[in-house]
């Protein structure tokens, strides 16, 4: 996602919501969240310890971007602005696809939930959301960024894993200007002389 865009994104919406009941975040050491609350619908925990529920950073920044969430860091509290630049700066040099894709995740995120789907963030692997319907999961969600280079054998990789899985396969593309396009992946198997082939088929369907 290009600076700017980023930067109207984050004025034209880092704004608290009224009336609505915001969701204490205290933010731990290495960029996620924990809170106490337990609002069905609203919060999509990593996972659920004893102290409360763990909040991927992806869904911090959102609670905050839409005006539902409040956090703390060392009881100070931190806004929309000031959590993006501190995650960010605790991504640096951690090795992880998150530090290279993190508006891109956001940005599918944000899109996801505003469509009201219910999604969990890097559950199952690094660079994927989870849509859950009926309280399972539903669809796999490969995030990746326009010029981005993928490989037709890493793409097929990922697809027969989602598959064997029993989850559908969507590939979210996020191109320049912030804007997001979805492609359902599926297979079709030509068969040649010798041996069949497989051939990896993204029909968009947004």
């Amino acid at each position: 996602m290009g600076m700017s865009l980023r930067v109207s994104l984050i004025f034209a919406f880092a704004k608290g919501v009224p009336g609505t009941t915001l969701i204490h975040i205290e933010l731990l050491e290495d960029g996620s969240g924990l809170t106490k609350s337990d609002l069905k619908g609203t919060v999509f925990p990593k996972r659920k310890t004893d102290e409360g529920y763990v909040l991927h950073p992806i869904e911090i920044a959102y609670l905050l971007f839409t005006g539902k969430g409040i956090a703390f860091y060392k009881e100070k509290e931190l806004s929309f602005i000031d959590y993006i630049g501190w995650v960010l700066r605790k991504l640096e040099g951690c090795n992880c696809p998150l530090e290279r894709t993190f508006w891109s995740m956001f940005t599918v995120y944000y899109d996801l939930r505003k469509r009201n789907r219910k999604v969990l963030v890097e559950v199952r692997r690094d660079g994927t959301l989870i849509e859950v319907r009926r309280d399972k999961w539903w669809t796999e969600y490969l995030v990746l960024e326009e010029g981005i280079v993928i490989t037709v054998n890493d793409l097929l990789e990922w697809v027969e894993e989602v598959r064997a899985n029993d989850l559908r396969g969507v590939v979210a593309v996020v191109d320049r200007n912030g804007s997001v396009t979805y492609y359902e992946a599926s297979k079709v198997y030509l068969k040649g002389p010798d041996r069949p082939s497989v051939i990896d088929l993204l029909s968009s369907i947004s």
